[in-house]
C-alpha cells in the first residue's frame, strides 16, 4: 500500500471515530501532494464547515471529474447547479418492494400445577374479602340508600407498531466540510524552521517549545524556548527560535534582542541575520537598508538560504525594483522549486509591472501548491481583476476577507469593485461603506462609491464623494473629471465648465483627452 493510500485509509478511520479535525489535516496533506485526485476534494468537502468552502471543494471535484454524480448532487442541493432530471431517483425505485412478517414471540409456559393454583385462589379470595370489609363496613352500619351505579365503558388499546427501514443507508460524504485549512494562519509558510532544527535531546523545554511553535502557540513556544536558553546559553539556534516565536507573537523588540544574542553567540549563524531583518521590517519604524544588509550578510554566510532571497525579493518589490526582485525570486526558485511563496511573490511583481497574464498564472500556481497560504488568495483576486475576470475574483477575495486579521480596507475596495462589475450593486455599496468606516481617506474606495451613487441616480451623494476624493488628492484628474460629470447631472453647467477648464491642461495623453472631450 502506497503512502497516499495509507493516509487516505486513515481519513476514513478518523471519520469513523468522529475526529473530523484529523481527517481534515490528513486530507490537506494529501491535497498538497496530489491536487488532481477528485476523491480527495470530495472528502475534503465532507469536513469543512461553511457553505462557500463546500462549494469550492465540490467545484474542484467537477474540474477533475466532470461526471462525478456525488459532486453534482451536492452542488444542486446547495443551489449552485440547476436540478438535473438524470440524477433524480425514479419513484418506482424509492418505494419498498418487500414486506417484513413480524411474528409474535412464542412464550414457553411452565406446566400448570393445580394444587398451587388452588392455594393462590384461596389467598386472593381472602385478600379481596378483607379489602371489601374495610371499605364497605361503615356503609353497612348506616341505613341503606338507593344509589345509581356508575357505568363503565371500555375502549380498545391500540398497540404501536414500528416500520422497518428500507435497508442500510449508503455511505456518502456528508456535505459539511471542516474548518478551512488556512484558518488560524498567522504567518506564511517558510522552510527556515527545518534549517535550524538542531537536536537538543537533554532539553525537554526545547521539544515542548517546538511542538507549541508548530501549533502556532507563539506565547507558549517563547516561554519554553526561554527556558531552553537558560539551560544552554551557548546554542545560537535556541536564541533564534526564541526570536521567531516572539516576532510572530508581535514582540518585535524582544525578538530583536534574541536575534542579536544569537549573533553574539555565533557570528556565522546565517538564520539569525534573516530573523533580524524580518523583525526590523516589522517594527514601528522599519529600516529597509539595515534589513538589506542583514539579508545580504545571511546570503554571504549561507548562499543556499532560500528564505533570504524571498525576503530580499519582497524588499525590492516594495521599493519598485522589479527586475532585481525577479532575479532574487529566480534564485529562490532554484533552491525551492515547489515553493508557493516564489510563485505568489512573482505574481505580485508581475501585477506591479502590469503583466496580468503572467501574474494570473503564477497566482493560480501558488494557490494550487498551498491552499493554506492566505495571501495567495488576495494576489489571485487581484490578478483575476487585472485580467478583467471580476466575477471569478469574488471567491478568493471573500476567503481572504473572511480570515485576514485585521480587516483591510483595500480588500473591501477590491470586493466592492468585483460585486459592482458583477451587477451586485447592493453588496458593492455595503463593502464600500465598510471600507470607508475603516479608512475614511481611502481614495480608491471613495471614487468607486461615488461612481456607484452616480450610476444609481443619487447625484448629491456622488458629488459629495467626488468632493471628498479631491480633498484627499487635490490634483487627481479622475476625481475632477467625475466631479464635473456629477455637476452636469445636477444641471450646474457653469460649475461643471469651470471644473473642466481647471483640468484641461492635465489632459496630456490621448486617453485623457478622449475622456475630457
Amino acid at each position: 500500500m502506497s503512502t497516499s493510500d495509507s493516509a487516505f485509509e486513515e481519513v476514513f478511520n478518523a471519520l469513523e471515530q468522529g475526529d473530523r479535525q484529523r481527517a481534515r489535516d490528513l486530507l490537506t496533506r494529501l491535497l498538497r501532494r496530489d491536487q488532481s485526485n477528485p476523491q480527495y476534494w470530495l472528502w475534503m468537502s465532507a469536513v469543512v464547515e461553511t457553505r462557500r468552502e463546500r462549494i469550492y471543494c465540490l467545484k474542484e471535484v467537477l474540474k477533475r471529474d466532470p461526471n462525478n454524480q456525488s459532486a453534482r448532487r451536492g452542488l444542486i442541493m446547495l443551489g449552485v447547479l440547476p436540478p438535473d432530471p438524470a440524477l433524480i431517483v425514479p419513484p418506482r425505485l424509492q418505494r419498498r418492494t418487500w414486506q417484513v412478517k413480524i411474528e409474535k414471540p412464542v412464550v414457553q409456559r411452565p406446566p400448570i400445577s393445580y394444587k398451587r393454583l388452588a392455594l393462590y385462589g384461596l389467598a386472593a379470595t381472602a385478600v379481596i374479602a378483607i379489602f371489601l370489609l374495610v371499605l364497605f363496613a361503615p356503609q353497612l352500619l348506616r341505613p341503606r340508600e338507593v344509589s345509581q351505579r356508575p357505568t363503565i365503558s371500555f375502549r380498545p388499546v391500540v398497540a404501536e407498531t414500528s416500520q422497518p427501514t428500507a435497508g442500510p443507508p449508503t455511505l456518502t460524504p456528508t456535505l459539511l466540510l471542516p474548518t478551512p485549512p488556512w484558518e488560524g494562519l498567522q504567518a506564511t509558510y517558510t522552510p527556515t524552521a527545518a534549517y535550524v532544527r538542531t537536536p537538543h535531546a537533554v532539553i525537554e523545554a526545547y521539544a515542548i517549545g517546538l511542538r507549541a511553535f508548530e501549533r502556532g502557540d507563539w506565547a507558549r513556544a517563547a516561554e519554553y524556548f526561554q527556558q531552553a536558553v537558560e539551560t544552554d546559553p551557548t546554542a545560537p539556534d535556541l536564541y533564534y527560535w526564541l526570536g521567531e516565536a516572539q516576532r510572530r507573537n508581535g514582540q518585535i523588540s524582544a525578538a530583536l534582542n534574541a536575534y542579536n544574542q544569537a549573533i553574539r553567540t555565533s557570528p556565522a549563524f546565517a538564520p539569525a541575520f534573516l530573523g533580524r531583518a524580518r523583525a526590523g521590517l516589522a517594527g514601528s519604524a522599519p529600516k529597509p537598508e539595515d534589513a538589506r544588509k542583514d539579508l545580504q550578510t545571511a546570503l554571504t554566510l549561507d548562499p543556499n538560504l532560500a528564505e533570504a532571497y524571498l525576503e530580499l525579493a519582497q524588499l525590492e518589490l516594495s521599493e519598485e525594483r522589479y527586475e532585481s526582485a525577479l532575479q532574487n525570486l529566480e534564485r529562490a526558485a532554484e533552491l525551492l522549486p515547489d515553493s508557493p511563496l516564489v510563485y505568489e511573490y512573482r505574481a505580485r511583481v508581475h501585477l506591479a509591472q502590469g503583466d496580468a497574464e503572467a501574474a494570473l498564472a503564477d497566482a493560480q500556481r501558488a494557490n494550487q501548491l498551498d491552499l493554506t497560504l492566505l495571501p495567495a488568495y488576495l494576489t489571485l483576486g487581484e490578478a483575476l481583476q487585472a485580467s478583467g475576470k471580476y466575477g471569478e475574483s469574488i471567491d478568493p477575495l471573500e476567503i481572504y476577507e473572511r480570515f485576514a486579521q485585521p480587516p483591510e480596507p483595500r480588500v473591501y475596495a477590491l470586493l466592492g469593485k468585483a460585486y459592482l462589475e458583477s451587477g451586485e450593486e447592493e453588496k458593492a455599496l455595503q463593502v464600500f461603506d465598510e471600507a470607508l468606516r475603516l479608512d475614511r481617506l481611502n481614495f480608491e474606495v471613495v471614487m468607486e462609491r461615488g461612481k456607484l451613487y452616480l450610476k444609481r441616480g443619487d447625484v448629491q451623494a456622488a458629488l459629495s464623494d467626488f468632493n471628498r476624493a479631491l480633498t484627499i488628492l487635490p490634483r487627481s484628474f479622475d476625481a475632477a473629471l467625475w466631479r464635473s460629470r456629477a455637476l452636469l447631472a445636477l444641471e450646474a453647467y457653469g460649475d461643471a465648465y469651470i471644473q473642466l477648464n481647471k483640468i484641461e491642461g492635465d489632459a496630456v495623453s490621448n486617453q485623457r483627452k478622449a475622456q475630457l472631450y
